[in-house]
């Protein structure tokens, strides 16, 4: 994990939650409350601190503000005060760990050579497959059956921003002008290899290597449809 995923706070999630664009698309009760002041911002961070140790040890779908202030030895007026709902409170958490792939992908990128779109695809199936079995947490709110509110409802909106993220390195290779759909096709890549890792838990209670192949492949095929156009225009 790099050194700046390290850093990132409950707060500086919930702000990025606020600066992007698809928080529109929230409902008002799932938007967490930012403090200002330097103590609210503690306590804020405490929250989460708190909800992410109870999801280890008792699961999400078990997780109340109230064992939340009891974790975090505050009131549950000072939990609801900046989370109005456990949609709220989740939604800041799976940003914060979301965050992570902005960082570990460049990291990635940055120790191969990038010749083709294989490169790339490779370093984004290796950095989800990463994503989901080096962090418990992650795995828990982004591949459980139980789906928590402020998850379920914005993983689409997630992977659309992951998928024109990424686009700005396939730029790299091609004229952007040309990968108008690749957005959406990252996203799905991302969707599909979701899909696979679920599988894998459900049948081994963990995400083998193998389904991580079954993933490569799947994605790999899938994808090579799409630049299979710019091969046949060079011909």
């Amino acid at each position: 994990m790099s050194k700046l995923a390290k850093t990132i706070t409950a707060v500086e999630a919930a702000t990025a939650i606020a600066q992007n664009s698809y928080i529109h698309e929230m409902e008002a009760s799932h938007i967490a409350k930012i403090p200002i002041q330097e103590r609210g911002k503690v306590k804020f961070n405490a929250i989460i601190e708190a909800a992410e140790e109870l999801v280890l040890e008792i699961g999400i779908d078990s997780i109340s503000s109230h064992k939340i202030a009891e974790k975090a030895n505050i009131s549950s007026a000072s939990v609801y005060q900046y989370f109005p709902s456990m949609g709220a409170l989740f939604s800041v958490m799976a940003e914060k760990h979301l965050i992570r792939i902005f960082h570990t992908v460049p990291e990635a990128i940055d120790k191969i050579e990038v010749r083709t779109w294989q490169d790339l695809a490779s370093v984004i199936i290796d950095c989800s497959y990463d994503f989901y079995t080096h962090n418990k947490i992650s795995e828990m709110l982004f591949l459980s059956v139980y789906h928590s509110s402020g998850v379920r409802e914005y993983t689409a909106s997630r992977f659309t921003r992951l998928g024109y993220w990424c686009q700005g390195y396939f730029a790299l290779l091609y004229r952007k002008a040309d990968l108008e759909e690749l957005p959406e096709k990252l996203a799905l890549s991302l969707d599909i290899t979701k899909t696979i890792y679920i599988r894998s838990l459900s049948l081994h209670g963990e995400i083998t290597a193998s389904y991580k192949d079954e993933a490569r492949i799947v994605v790999m095929s899938y994808l090579g449809d799409y630049f299979s156009k710019f091969e046949d225009s060079a011909k």
